[in-house]
């Protein structure tokens, strides 16, 4: 902690740089060191000698190879304007593996030396075949590079203007139709704009135009832009898939006051296949929690209501075996269900997944394929459902303690305004629902952008309009031969969180036995399985897997 007398001058970095390296610190924080010569980029520290001479050799191996391609016609890109991104990491023994990837800035694009895995960066979307399709990724993660990347990133007005008419048809979007498949809010792109607008060139603003030009190409990926399947609507299904309630959705969602059908409902819009969308998401998870705030202040009344009605001296005669105390007992323990179930949802935030990363993973866990969230639909009912079978409870005990010792002429009216009470609500209930949504028993209709897909669909016996007791029947019937429905997700747990410890766009991994460069004669590159993590030259990494994916080869 001791600073030495008269030190007045403070480096940017510690260590000597190599000869053609200069160290640069990312606005966020992060550090890397860049090779003007020959565009090479690299978060290694390259003031280490034997971190130098791994960098070294492998940026001379590739570099060589690339331009064996270029001379051979195998690729067709300009040599002084393709950069390359290296790491160095140990991988057990004295492996070195390297991760790499190069840029092709005037194609907005990545590649590679040899056949890439991009599963990671592809497996979000299922049955992508189209180049122009997997061109949208490889341009997503184009501009995550130049976000990580900034110095030799060009800075053009074009793509301000690019971004700023996404940003505007996004916008409009929003403002005309209320199910937008837009990648932002419409409040986000509100305050984005006000920020864009500002931009006049500099740096490091730009960083925030390569971040949001990141997010619009990922959000096209994902909703298959300018293909024959392309999502218009972000409700809207690529793969014709519908929802069908299982036995539980069937016999449990009268028991739970239909709070579980518009909920999966609800869930349904917000994670259409498999993918979450975030500004759906964060719509549902406030409204929830508003409701959950308002149903533990009306538990928490009518907990009391129940006290003062025990407190009683002629409801509560202290045998406790009377109709209006066992209601009423009940009553006060269903609102307290209520209570602790709705202050756990909140306290322990279950239901404050908001961001796109978690909340993705979180819908995907829950998912059971063939019948959806409705697992999570019913946990969400649970504080609705108590509350009002508590008020029901309450409502009998007072009605058996006032019907008990009274005449006709109070029964009758007392009677006649209950029954026109509880009337008016069916009524309300009945006039309020929408007559086109299916029964709760019935499986959802798919709105498909596939012509095929929406054909086969009609096609399937299915669709008709089965009767609760048709569906018990036949349920109860195949119960002996179900077998578990395995979910369309895949097993993986979807994308990591984005940090900045380590090269956070993943590459092909090269291995080789340390020796000699001139002594050093690489054989062609084989694929084996990647590691998911490593040591760069002793020192702890993070796996390289935050944005994209690679794979590994030994030489």
């Amino acid at each position: 902690y001791k600073i030495k007398a008269y030190q007045v001058e403070y480096p940017s970095h510690d260590g000597n740089l190599p000869e053609g390296w200069t160290a640069h610190v990312h606005p966020e924080g992060a550090r890397y060191f860049l090779h003007a010569q020959t565009r090479t980029y690299t978060e290694s520290d390259v003031c280490s000698q034997e971190v130098l001479h791994d960098i070294t050799y492998f940026s001379n191996y590739l570099h060589g190879e690339l331009r064996i391609a270029i001379d051979t016609k195998k690729i067709d890109v300009d040599y002084d304007d393709v950069e390359l991104v290296l790491e160095p990491k140990k991988a057990g023994c004295a492996d070195i593996i390297c991760c790499y990837y190069f840029v092709n800035p005037p194609e907005r694009c990545l590649f590679w030396l040899d056949e890439y895995d991009a599963e990671d960066m592809l497996g979000e979307c299922r049955g992508v075949t189209a180049l122009s399709h997997k061109r949208l990724a490889v341009q997503a993660q184009y501009w995550c590079h130049w976000e990580l990347f900034p110095n030799l990133c060009p800075v053009v007005h074009d793509i301000l203007d690019e971004l700023k008419e996404l940003m505007l048809h996004a916008t409009c979007d929003h403002l005309t139709t209320t199910r937008s498949a837009a990648a932002l809010s419409a409040d986000e792109l509100k305050q984005y704009f006000e920020i864009v607008k500002w931009i006049k060139g500099n740096a490091t603003p730009m960083l925030l135009v390569r971040r949001l030009m990141h997010t619009f190409c990922r959000n096209q990926y994902l909703n298959f832009h300018g293909q024959p399947c392309a999502r218009l609507s972000v409700d809207q299904t690529v793969r014709g898939w519908s929802y069908k309630p299982s036995i539980y959705m069937t016999i449990f969602a009268p028991l739970l006051c239909m709070a579980p059908v518009a909920h999966v409902r609800s869930l349904h819009t917000s994670f259409v296949d498999d993918l979450a969308s975030t500004s759906e998401w964060k719509i549902f998870i406030t409204k929830l929690n508003g409701q959950l705030q308002n149903l533990n202040l009306l538990g928490t009344v009518l907990l009391g209501a129940n006290v003062g009605f025990l407190a009683i001296q002629s409801v509560d005669s202290g045998a406790g075996r009377s109709p209006t105390q066992i209601a009423s007992y009940m009553s006060l323990v269903l609102s307290f269900g209520s209570i602790s179930l709705g202050l756990t949802f909140i306290t322990l935030d279950l239901t404050g997944r908001d961001r796109g990363s978690e909340a993705s993973r979180f819908l995907q866990r829950m998912n059971d394929g063939k019948h959806g969230l409705e697992k999570l639909a019913m946990i969400y009912s649970l504080p609705y459902a108590l509350l009002m079978w508590s008020m029901l409870f309450f409502i009998a005990a007072f009605s058996y303690e006032w019907c008990k010792p009274g005449d006709a002429v109070s029964r009758s009216i007392v009677g006649a305004v209950l029954f026109t009470v509880c009337g008016l609500v069916v009524w309300c209930i009945s006039v309020a629902s929408d007559k086109r949504a299916p029964w709760w028993w019935e499986s959802d209709q798919p709105e498909v952008v596939s012509k095929v897909t929406s054909e086969d669909t009609n096609k399937r016996p299915d669709n008709k309009r089965p009767s609760l007791a048709s569906r018990l029947r036949g349920w109860f019937a195949t119960a002996n031969k179900r077998v578990s429905v395995a979910s369309v997700r895949s097993a993986r747990s979807g994308p990591p969180p984005h940090t900045r410890e380590g090269t956070r766009i993943s590459v092909p991994l090269i291995s080789f036995r340390r020796a000699t460069v001139s002594q050093q004669n690489p054989p062609k590159i084989t694929v084996t399985q990647r590691p998911e993590s490593g040591e760069a030259n002793g020192t702890s990494r993070t796996p390289v897997s935050e944005v994209g994916v690679g794979y590994m080869g030994y030489i």
